[in-house]
């Protein structure tokens, strides 16, 4: 019994050494560095926490900036964040957040009907790369969190392997489109070449829906200027936005009124997390373009959101309802495409969240950092 545990062994640390060869060996041909697994234990204690914390996927991402809100804040949305995210997100910060602490959790017009990740799919969310620890992750596949994390280099063969295939092919074709372009080039006359105006072609500088966004630099009057201003409505547009995002919502696969009760499950979870902690959790809707709405199913906010938030029990917590503001929905230079704030938009928003923060008496006037 001993020889045979003395083989195993020896026979794994041949593979473990080798392995540490070949992965020396790969990271020194591309130049990479080796770094060890960063936030594996949930983040210690900080003296000044943070006050303020918004959680949510893309559209909180790019809808809401705590630049001039005088507290001390913590972005933790992410693209296709789902609640339960939400959740291990908080978890991980937990240690860093002050008792009291605002908690803005956004629900968008998916957070219900978007699929939850498991252990076949959560890689690609990339909550892996040391956003997490694996204490807190949803639906950890320990396993992949040990290849990918902890002992990358025993797939250092295949990865290297992988690459070269990868540079062979770019290789071949990049070979292939020279022959090509020097046959073509010989059956071809050369065009004369000329410094003309004509001949110039001038790349125009890329736009959202052909307007110029303006950046107001957090100005209350150019705010209140663009709050007051005729609404721009063109869905044409954002029209390619919007099918898109049709198609993605109704055909993708991954929403679907399916999802609407483990949602809500996990929206409850993360409501009672923050409770528990003696935070103070409040819900908000983000605003996404009139084209958008007009373009989904008549009845599609109502089932998919507020349906939604009737059946979940919210234990207190309030709904700030924003998506219905009319002077953001119908002003297209707001947006960067169908369903997302702009920079400009971004900043109309979170002025008007402050404001409404103020007045329902979660935070003092005094955090209003604007400038007037």
């Amino acid at each position: 019994m001993f020889k045979l545990f003395a083989k195993i062994s020896l026979i794994l640390l041949f593979v473990t050494v080798l392995s540490l060869g070949i992965d020396s060996l790969y990271r020194h041909a591309y130049k990479l560095r080796y770094e060890f697994p960063r936030n594996i234990f949930i983040l210690p204690e900080i003296k000044e926490k943070f006050e303020i914390v918004k959680l949510g996927n893309s559209h909180a991402e790019d809808g809401i900036t705590f630049e001039r809100f005088k507290l001390k804040s913590l972005a933790l949305s992410s693209v296709a964040q789902s609640f339960d995210y939400d959740l291990a997100s908080l978890k991980m910060y937990s240690r860093q957040i002050k008792e009291g602490a605002l908690i803005i959790i956004t629900i968008s017009p998916i957070s219900f009907s978007q699929e939850k990740a498991d252990q076949e799919n959560s890689l690609q969310y990339n909550y892996y790369n040391n956003r997490l620890s694996p204490f807190v992750i949803p639906n950890l596949k320990i396993e992949d969190y040990l290849q990918n994390q902890i002992v990358p280099f025993f797939r250092a063969g295949f990865l290297w392997r992988e690459k070269y295939a990868n540079e062979m092919a770019e290789k071949a074709l990049t070979s292939f489109a020279d022959q090509w372009v020097t046959q073509k080039s010989d059956t071809e006359e050369s065009a004369p070449l000329t410094n003309s105006p004509q001949n110039v072609t001038t790349k125009k500088a890329d736009t959202v829906s052909g307007a110029v966004t303006i950046d107001y630099t957090f100005n209350v009057r150019g705010i209140q200027i663009e709050l007051t201003s005729l609404p721009t409505t063109s869905s044409s547009q954002l029209i390619e936005s919007v099918n898109f995002m049709f198609n993605k919502w109704y055909f993708s696969g991954g929403f679907g009124n399916q999802y609407f009760a483990v949602n809500r499950k996990d929206l409850e979870k993360l409501i009672a997390y923050c409770l528990q902690k003696k935070w103070r959790p409040v819900l908000i809707t983000i605003p996404v373009s009139q084209a958008l709405l007009d373009g989904l199913e008549p009845n599609y906010m109502q089932t998919y959101v507020y349906d939604n938030l009737a059946k979940t029990n919210l234990r207190g917590a309030p709904l700030f309802d924003l998506s219905a503001n009319v002077q953001l929905t119908q002003n297209t230079k707001l947006f960067s495409n169908s369903d997302h704030l702009n920079r400009t938009g971004s900043v109309i928003f979170s002025y008007l969240l402050l404001q409404r923060l103020i007045d329902e008496g979660y935070v003092s006037k005094n955090v209003d950092g604007y400038d007037y």
